[in-house]
């Protein structure tokens, strides 16, 4: 009996999978920082207490069974997230924390995992190998969200899940339900990706569903921590931890001279270099970041285009108007098929997109600062801005230079759309012309 030969792309995939769930899995039990102040403000959430004042979180904590040595620092970890983010993730909170844990790394991997792929199942006439490899390394550079249980790859994973149901035309339902928890667990990180859909007649109304969706979950979370007495001080409590985050030596604060601001992906953190107000340094990033969103919306809102490279583009632009931190890099899963578009026209396009995309998610600045500060060398380099540009701001650099080649590719190939009947069998192969 002759056995049917193995497809040795879902190979590489799966066993990139495995690896993502095994590096991630060896250390979730020592970590999950980032899990700590969801899941405590989601049980703030439904026992009635403030879910941005630590002190409350801390009880609830040791209530659920948290150690001292588990719990993150209040410093860094600020509890700033919407009060929609603890009602996504209740369910969570109804568990005790360690068994939590371990339900959320889980739920985390299968929900990654399938965005992979279902990226991948996107199909082009440009060589397989290229998706697979692109989609593999993003994947294998996703176990640190697993060690920190950062929610950035809940959001993250149903944003994909939920464009690529949408763009095949199947599974409408399921891929609104996914982009409505998506924004109302991260709004800054997907916000962006579904304002192209209102644009787009196909997908338009499932648009406006997700985001009355999400409305509706942030205004019931509200109303339920306004109806508690403990609670009721919850926007005072918010607004003081995001002025803590913000101001010098904040964990959000990205001037420089602050060395976790290393990690920030925001334009305010290569504007801080040169502006020092907060005001001036804020002002000029976001005039940049509106002038970029122009020139996207020039090039991608005309009667030709591919969803994929629009919403690739779109998604490099997410993380650039406010804070953001390196793990929201992963976003860029969703520009394994753009890649593939540029691909078949302009192949050393697609290979500089490529490479600009791994340097985007595997940084390499936080262990030069690490070698710097071991070598007394940081304050030097801190001195001499256009070096501290190039060697601590590299995934910043990174970012703007991806975000134009994508404009680039907009401008310069028209796509034509995929037939309906082909659309809806789940083809994304296009034909591009000058």
């Amino acid at each position: 009996m002759k056995l049917p030969r193995p497809d040795v792309h879902q190979l590489i995939v799966s066993v990139a999978a495995l690896i993502f769930v095994v590096v991630g899995g060896a250390r979730v039990r020592k970590a999950s920082n980032d899990f700590v102040p969801v899941y405590t403000g989601a049980r703030c959430l439904l026992q009635g207490c403030n879910p941005y004042n630590t002190a409350q979180l801390e009880q609830e904590f040791y209530r659920a069974g948290g150690l001292p040595q588990e719990l993150p620092s209040w410093q860094i970890d600020v509890p700033v997230y919407p009060p929609s983010t603890f009602l996504v993730l209740s369910p969570f909170a109804m568990l005790r924390f360690h068994v939590a844990r371990v339900v959320w790394f889980l739920l985390n991997s299968c929900l990654f995992i399938t965005a992979t792929f279902l990226v991948l199942s996107v199909r082009s006439s440009a060589p397989r190998w290229v998706a697979t490899s692109l989609a593999s390394l993003v994947l294998l550079s996703c176990s640190i969200l697993l060690v920190l249980g950062q929610p950035a790859i809940f959001a993250i994973s149903l944003a994909v899940i939920g464009c690529c149901l949408l763009l095949a035309g199947r599974g409408q339902d399921w891929g609104t339900a996914a982009l409505m928890l998506s924004l109302a667990v991260k709004p800054q990180l997907v916000a962006l990706l579904i304002l192209y859909f209102l644009t787009r007649k196909a997908q338009w109304r499932s648009a406006v569903l997700a985001c009355t969706g999400a409305l509706g979950l942030l205004v019931t979370a509200c109303a339920l921590l306004t109806t508690h007495p403990q609670s009721t001080m919850w926007p005072a409590t918010l607004r003081a931890n995001l002025s803590a985050t913000l101001d010098t030596g904040g964990s959000a604060d990205p001037r420089p001279a602050n060395q976790m601001a290393v990690g920030d992906t925001n334009l305010q953190a290569l504007s801080s270099i040169f502006l020092p107000d907060a005001h001036r340094f804020n002002a000029a990033a976001y005039a940049v970041f509106v002038m970029l969103f122009a020139l996207w919306a020039l090039a991608a809102l005309r009667a030709e285009h591919s969803p994929w490279l629009a919403l690739a583009a779109l998604a490099v632009l997410s993380l650039t108007p406010v804070y953001h931190r390196f793990y929201d890099t992963r976003l860029l899963l969703i520009s394994v098929p753009a890649v593939m578009v540029v691909w078949q026209r302009r192949r050393v396009l697609a290979i500089a997109m490529c490479v600009l995309t791994m340097g985007a998610v595997f940084s390499v600045q936080y262990r030069v600062q690490m070698y710097l500060l071991q070598h007394a060398e940081w304050q030097s380099v801190l001195d001499r801005k256009l070096l501290f540009v190039l060697l601590l701001r590299q995934q910043n650099l990174e970012i703007l230079a991806l975000f134009g080649l994508y404009l680039f590719a907009l401008y310069s190939l028209r796509v034509s759309p995929v037939p309906a009947a082909k659309a809806h069998a789940g083809y994304s192969t296009v034909s591009l012309t000058r």
